[in-house]
């Protein structure tokens, strides 16, 4: 009979200290807002709060007044101006969680407990990223300093065209002005996607081929996959994106819209195990500390303690609804400089339309042309 005093359980497995920012850096790794830019690390915000507290101030520097340049004049000195300079806040987000597996679920299995864990976690943590990021924006646009600013709902009922066309992509694009260059990634849902390339393929009107002279109707897109670019604007696919009623919510994003850091939490990684229950079960436990902040915005900490006190509930940290909650966002940046942009559209067909060619050329008409309302430009 074999002594069990000697079975390996998880708790006294080679688990490194290292082994919670592996893992979380894995989440980054395979998520992709942060490998297409739209989140980036900005390490020094960990150092702020090396003393404690929730709260990180992030000075920043206001563009140049528009004040009318000085007239040279040699009895009159030059009036020197100043640059201004504000302040927003990130808050710092606190969660853990934790796993177990019984001992005959582990046998039945036959493989390395740890391995499959520590992937699963990793999964796990990017689909938490997501939501967060995800939830932010709905506080972000629900805030009433950001009413009507940096978003485009092209379901508003305000036009016939409520799809993710030329036309409207243009207009998403161009709420941030001369400054619509900035926008390097969109984030859109499958559907969204699938739209995209049947307006390549297919007159939605017919379900034929489009044809002009004979010839497939060059469209303006190459049925874009997820990495593909629209008019230089790299494709994000999420199926984690609002959809509601038929409307899909659609993020365009400059790079680095969104500053995270990774913070130092006590007993980041714990094991134990129960003999007793459930017949042997082994656990993890992991914890995480860090930021996650939007450019451009601040959150209202004195709101959200409020709230908490009136509730008489626990403040510590912040909920994914707490992170959806407007009361908790203020745009403190002018709204060139918030670099995101929420664009609103359906998922039905976007109409292409071409214009025939004449059955009897004219050597003095002009040529047929035709037009295609299907897509954004191509890479």
């Amino acid at each position: 009979m074999s002594d069990i005093n000697t079975a390996t359980k998880l708790a006294d497995m080679q688990i490194p200290e290292s082994w919670a920012a592996y893992t979380a850096q894995r989440s980054v790794e395979q998520d992709q807002f942060f490998q297409s830019g739209v989140i980036r690390a900005v390490p020094n915000i960990a150092s702020q709060l090396a003393g404690g507290g929730f709260l990180v101030n992030m000075p920043y520097f206001k563009p140049l007044a528009d004040d009318a340049p000085q007239i040279p004049d040699d009895n009159k000195d030059i009036e020197l101006h100043t640059i201004q300079t504000a302040v927003s806040q990130a808050r710092e987000y606190g969660m853990d969680q934790g796993w177990s597996a019984t001992d005959l679920a582990a046998e039945l299995a036959g493989a390395d407990p740890m391995t499959a864990i520590s992937n699963s976690i990793s999964d796990y943590w990017r689909h938490i990223n997501e939501k967060i990021l995800l939830k932010t924006l709905d506080g972000v646009y629900g805030s009433s300093t950001m009413s009507n600013i940096n978003q485009f709902n092209a379901t508003d009922g305000r036009r016939n065209d409520h799809t993710f066309s030329l036309q409207n992509f243009n207009a998403a694009r161009f709420q941030l002005g001369d400054r619509y260059r900035d926008l390097a990634v969109i984030a859109v849902h499958s559907d969204i996607l699938q739209q995209l390339q049947n307006a390549n393929i297919v007159d939605q009107k017919t379900g034929n081929t489009i044809l002009v002279n004979g010839n497939q109707l060059p469209t303006q897109i190459q049925a874009p996959n997820p990495g593909d670019t629209i008019k230089g604007v790299q494709i994000v696919v999420d199926d984690s994106l609002p959809v509601k009623d038929g409307v899909y919510t659609s993020y365009l994003f400059a790079t680095g819209a969104f500053g995270w850091s990774e913070l130092p939490a006590d007993h980041a990684v714990e094991t134990g195990r129960d003999g007793l229950r459930f017949h042997g079960v082994d656990y993890l436990i992991n914890r995480r500390r860090f930021i996650l902040a939007p450019a451009g915005m601040s959150w209202n900490e004195s709101a959200y303690q409020m709230d908490k006190a009136t509730a008489h509930t626990t403040a510590a940290f912040p909920t994914l609804d707490d992170l959806g909650n407007a009361k908790y966002w203020n745009r403190v940046a002018d709204p060139k400089l918030i670099p995101f942009v929420k664009f609103t559209t359906t998922a039905d067909s976007i109409q292409s339309t071409t214009t025939p060619a004449s059955n009897t050329p004219s050597s003095s008409a002009p040529a047929s042309s035709s037009s295609s309302s299907a897509a954004p430009a191509g890479k």
